[in-house]
């Protein structure tokens, strides 16, 4: 069983250790099947000891971005980790100057609209994004499209 009381650290991690992400995804019932190296997709991990307890991904196309698998084991929710890793992975997205995120949610409406993130209609997203796996036929066409615009 995962220590809760832990501290919980987060790391990017290399293409090479997506299976950990993977790991995470499946116990949440996310979709995976289109996350491989060659799409780049960075992802931020948060750890307690040497398990992975969450996870956030950000696929970029120019000056957007796509929000990826924000998952969060269930023993750790409601401690504030996904929160943390939304903070982190904002943050990345700064540093690289996206302008955009964009996501699809079936379950997590709510929670993204109290993080900033509103809601829009898919066919408003830009080209690119619309062409990403995830809104070409991952995710159903019942899924939630929001956007959140960053500040500098």
């Amino acid at each position: 069983m995962l220590n809760t009381k832990s501290k919980i650290v987060y790391e990017k991690i290399l293409p090479i250790d997506y299976s950990t992400v993977f790991e995470v995804l499946h116990k949440c019932d996310l979709l995976y099947s289109d996350i491989e190296p060659s799409k780049g997709i960075l992802f931020i991990v948060a750890k307690d000891l040497e398990n992975v307890v969450g996870t956030i991904g950000l696929e970029v196309y120019g000056k957007e971005a796509l929000l990826r698998s924000l998952a969060v084991m269930p023993e750790y929710q409601n401690k504030g980790i996904a929160s943390e890793l939304i903070q982190r992975i904002v943050q990345v997205a700064k540093s690289i100057e996206i302008d955009t995120f964009h996501l699809l949610t079936t379950t997590a409406e709510q929670y993204f609209l109290r993080k900033g993130f509103r809601k829009d209609a898919r066919e408003n997203a830009p080209i690119p994004i619309q062409a990403t796996s995830e809104f070409a036929g991952l995710c159903p066409s019942s899924a939630i499209y929001m956007v959140l615009h960053l500040s500098r």
